[in-house]
């Protein structure tokens, strides 16, 4: 399909009437105003879910690839009204039709001259139960029915799936699902073109934030579009090369935009450009901003009083202040390199700075994009001091904030290369990873233990076209490893670690789904299990030595693709008695060990990059893995009857002969059901 922004959505939402009015509501927006700098992404239908005579439409992206700026396009284009869930109150049954009655549009919504498009699916789930998201969408199908121009909503890959899933299975709607493309290199030049043209017009207090830009982009545009066309190219370059995308993302090319606009000297872009592209693409975009911002607050100083100090307002001490002025904490002191009859016109300096600084926004209170917010909180999660960071983790972990998705990048750089993250951070940057995740992509967590009980985590996303990209991180024994609100594809294998699995609230496991550790803790009142949308991978399992959970669990929501089982003293009680898993009780003591043991064989295998199943030989042969003279025997019997075998470094798994000679599949490893012909090849060790 050939796609226009304009035609497309002018002829498919034609006779929507725009309201003049103000919705007295809040999130409802009536009378949007087209955005002059606005490129609009191709916006392209499944091929499977492409039935657009459905009265429920569905746009998908990952992170911060401009579905929030696409809705409002839609509508200031259309006179559609905007909804966005992320300021409107908690949604529920009814509670669009009640929407539309405390907004005077049921009228016009019976005339059939208005719809609606519904913005930030994901946060509103975030803030209401299962049960509530599902008779939320079942009154946007009912609503929707009677309405003439389809209902839109936007949101993030995996909430869009499940919205289709749940419409379809509630109501019968068969929605079509959009997907917005990354810009390619044309849109992206375009896009920073146009960005560069209005920040030559942004003002603050009537003042102009880049004075020389506006003549600059006059006089010198070829120096302008021949330097967006070379950082344009070496960003998909590098894009291509690591299987990422950031050319796609619009706050990427707004932070190449903004270093742009705020070289003074048309002459040194390109140089500029180079240097951005000679390193990690986020972190020196970032750099090369907050360098300019410490060379304006330096060469103000310096020209009332000449014997200030160079080295002041570092990217360090910016990135401490915004997080700050972010986090609603007090600012940090002045740096001891500034002598104490300086403090007070430091002082005085900063504050004036600090609110017109690039990675805020127009209030001086949030972050300007989504990359800068990245940039910001992850220093903050880094700082030194505990109340920062602590303060960090909260915002993170609030119902008001979806992952970021260039947070782990900025992690990363701020660990100078190491690779290092303490275990309660695992959870926001696995988060983080899943958040930038299109169609087809699988993101897996695996967390192991090191034989001195620390943490060893590797997150590996498989794209769409087989690519494998994989992350390791490291994490020093003794912390919690913490997992959000959402647990999916995750395995972790670690008997001497504590978990957490929830932030409060509702929580959801989502198949493939393993935790094996010491202590678990459930931080939330109900637990609902699933599976991913055309996933076949069914079992999620909790296995504990003690489970700490507040009283109120109630019984766990299973939906019917799912296999949930738990382990643990008590696990045999109420609420979990249903979910109940035991590794071979009332077996022969060697039986019972050596079906344990196989199990943490088969689960120990993961994919390889070669398509097959493999692990490292030094983690298999561990003593932690085989546990003794039935987990050598074992190993050895398998590796006898060529179910694994050596390959280099690895050892390889064939799941076929697994379950030809052996009687289980990784599936039933992994949900612990164990046929007779798997009792007997155990029983018949030779120990």
């Amino acid at each position: 399909m050939e796609y226009s922004f304009s035609a497309f959505w002018s002829t498919h939402l034609a006779g929507v009437v725009k309201r003049k009015n103000k919705l007295e509501l809040p999130g409802w927006y009536g009378d949007l105003t087209p955005m002059k700098s606005f490129v609009p992404a191709n916006v392209v239908p499944r091929a499977e879910f492409s039935d657009l005579s459905q009265s429920v439409w569905l746009i998908a992206a990952p992170g911060a690839v401009g579905k929030s700026t696409l809705a409002k396009e839609i509508c200031a284009l259309t006179g559609a009204v905007y909804l966005d869930l992320a300021e409107a109150s908690t949604v529920a049954g009814n509670y669009l039709i009640g929407g539309l009655v405390y907004t005077d549009l049921l009228s016009a919504w019976s005339e059939g001259t208005t719809t609606i498009v519904i913005d930030a699916l994901d946060e509103a789930r975030l803030r209401v139960t299962q049960s509530g998201f599902e008779d939320f969408l079942a009154d946007v199908a009912k609503v929707a029915a009677k309405g003439n121009a389809p209902i839109v909503l936007l949101g993030r890959v995996g909430i869009i799936e499940e919205a289709w899933l749940l419409l379809n299975e509630i109501s019968g709607v068969a929605a079509p699902i959009f997907d917005i493309e990354f810009f390619d290199k044309e849109q992206a030049k375009k896009f920073v073109m146009e960005r560069l043209a209005a920040l030559s017009q942004l003002a603050q207090n009537d003042v102009l934030e880049y004075p020389h830009l506006s003549s600059s982009l006059a006089n010198h545009s070829k120096v302008y579009d021949e330097a967006v066309t070379e950082v344009i190219l070496g960003i998909s370059k590098l894009s291509q090369a690591d299987a990422d995308r950031f050319v796609g993302y619009a706050p990427v090319l707004d932070a190449v935009a903004k270093v742009i606009a705020a070289e003074q000297n048309p002459a040194r872009i390109n140089e500029d450009m180079r240097r951005v592209l000679e390193g990690e693409v986020l972190t020196s975009l970032a750099s090369e901003i907050l360098i300019r911002e410490a060379g304006k607050l330096t060469v103000q100083l310096k020209n009332a009083h000449p014997d200030f100090p160079e080295d002041l307002y570092t990217p360090e001490e910016q990135l401490h202040r915004l997080a700050c002025k972010m986090l609603n904490l007090p600012s940090p002191p002045v740096p001891e390199v500034v002598a104490h009859k300086h403090v007070a016109v430091y002082e005085h300096a900063v504050k004036n700075l600090l609110p017109q600084h690039p990675f805020l926004n127009g209030d001086g209170k949030g972050a300007s994009s989504s990359v800068f917010e990245a940039a910001i909180i992850a220093a903050a999660l880094k700082n030194q001091l505990k109340h920062v960071r602590e303060s960090a983790e909260k915002y993170i972990s609030s119902s008001k904030h979806t992952a970021n998705p260039f947070l782990f990048d900025f992690y990363l750089a701020f660990d100078s290369g190491q690779a290092n993250a303490p275990a309660e951070h695992l959870g926001f940057l696995f988060d983080s990873v899943v958040s930038k995740a299109t169609i087809g992509d699988k993101v897996r967590l695996y967390i192991s233990e090191n034989a001195d009980d620390t943490l060893l985590s590797e997150i590996v996303v498989e794209r769409d076209s087989g690519h494998l990209n994989s992350h390791i991180l490291n994490s020093p024994a003794g912390g919690l490893i913490t997992l959000g609100r959402k647990v999916a594809g995750v395995s972790i294998d670690c008997e001497h670690n504590n978990v957490q699995l929830g932030l409060g609230g509702q929580l959801e496991l989502i198949a493939p789904t393993i935790v094996q550790c010491q202590q678990l803790y459930l931080a939330c009142d109900q637990v609902v299990v699933k599976t991913e949308p055309k996933s076949t991978e069914e079992v999620v399992l909790l296995e504990a030595q003690e489970l700490l959970a507040g009283n109120s669990v109630s019984a766990p929501i299973v939906r019917p693709t799912a296999i949930f089982r738990v382990s643990w003293p008590g696990s045999e009680a109420y609420p979990w008695t249903s979910f109940n898993a035991t590794d071979g009780q009332g077996e022969a003591a060697h039986v019972s060990e050596g079906l344990r043991t196989l199990r943490r064989l088969v689960m120990a295998f993961r994919s390889h990059s070669k398509g097959q199943l493999a692990r490292f030989r030094d983690k298999i042969d561990h003593f932690r893995m085989l546990k003794g003279r039935v987990g050598e025997a074992l190993l050895q019997k398998l590796i006898d009857d060529g179910i694994i075998w050596a390959e280099g470094p690895m050892y390889c798994l064939d799941a076929n002969k697994l379950g030809a000679k052996v009687g289980i599949s990784f599936q039933g490893a992994q949900a612990k059901e164990y046929s007779q012909e798997t009792r007997n090849y155990v029983s018949s060790l030779d120990i």
